[in-house]
């Protein structure tokens, strides 16, 4: 890769766009690329680190191993994402596992290396350290509202004198309030047909709800700047569809905040309505 292709790359990712491109180029030198093809593992949960990696091209699925055995997908990353980055600080074992999802490129930075730069550019190094910071607290206020908004759905949809679907319309509920401002939400369930099982808000679900129940949307992506949509599975059976809309368009950095946290609350629904089934 050229050195011009390479420094053009990095001037976006995140952590680096506060600094001027005329003082990225040493650090240039030291970030190293690594293509990889979909599938391929970055780093095994367990391993020890020794290296902070950012997202170029492509997505990195973030993961641990789960209990019943395969993977529990945590985060997915894009470009201008960083993942790894507390082997920058000690040698430690991995927390997860990192897996490119599609053609992916990332690039790789060294303990090492960093520390070489840090000492020939002190003061480009403090900004780099600091926007990690910001990033890394942003990351975790993120968790922690994901995990506020897990355990307000488990005292929901574990209910063991409520089934399932009689706790969907409490559930909307909770999804809108955590989310903040002028939010709907509906479900709508594979054996409900066209219209929705729960709902709550105003606004009417009716067009977003005709093009999924066709089978023409992704299984999680916004249809549009306002509306998110999320298929509700469990092992690859279609249990239903959840929307999402705010009265305003939503920012694309906030989008991915908001799609993820959605995910993770559709992977908790869809786990409740196939365990917890009406016998017969």
């Amino acid at each position: 890769m050229l050195y011009e292709e390479k420094l053009k790359l990095i001037k976006a990712l995140k952590p680096l766009q506060g600094i001027p491109e005329r003082q990225l180029s040493g650090l240039a030198e030291f970030l190293r690329p690594k293509p990889l093809q979909d599938g391929a593992v970055v780093f095994e949960e367990g391993s020890i680190g020794m290296s902070l990696y950012f997202v170029s091209n492509g997505q990195v699925r973030i993961c641990k191993r789960a209990a019943g055995g395969g993977r529990m997908d945590l985060v997915m990353l894009g470009p201008g994402d960083f993942f790894g980055e507390m082997a920058l600080i000690a040698e430690a074992s991995r927390s997860a596992s990192a897996i490119a999802v599609g053609p992916t490129l990332v690039f790789e930075l060294f303990r090492g290396d960093l520390d070489r730069w840090a000492k020939a550019s002190s003061q480009q190094a403090v900004q780099f350290f600091a926007a990690l910071v910001h990033l890394q607290s942003q990351r975790l206020r993120h968790t922690s509202d994901e995990l506020t908004l897990h355990c307000d759905l488990e005292d929901i949809l574990l209910d063991p004198d409520k089934a399932p679907a009689a706790s969907l319309p409490q559930t909307l509920e909770r999804i809108v309030r955590h989310l903040g401002g002028p939010w709907s939400a509906a479900v709508y369930l594979a054996a409900g047909g066209a219209s929705p099982v729960a709902s709550s808000g105003k606004f009417s679900f009716d067009d977003a709800a005709r093009k999924v129940l066709a089978g023409t949307a992704a299984a999680s992506a916004w249809l549009d700047p306002a509306t998110y949509h999320v298929k509700l599975v469990s092992k690859e059976k279609p249990l239903g569809h959840l929307l999402v809309h705010s009265e305003t368009p939503v920012a694309k950095g906030v989008q991915d905040e908001i799609g993820r946290n959605l995910d993770s609350a559709a992977r908790m629904v869809s786990l409740v309505l196939s365990v917890r089934q009406p016998a017969g």
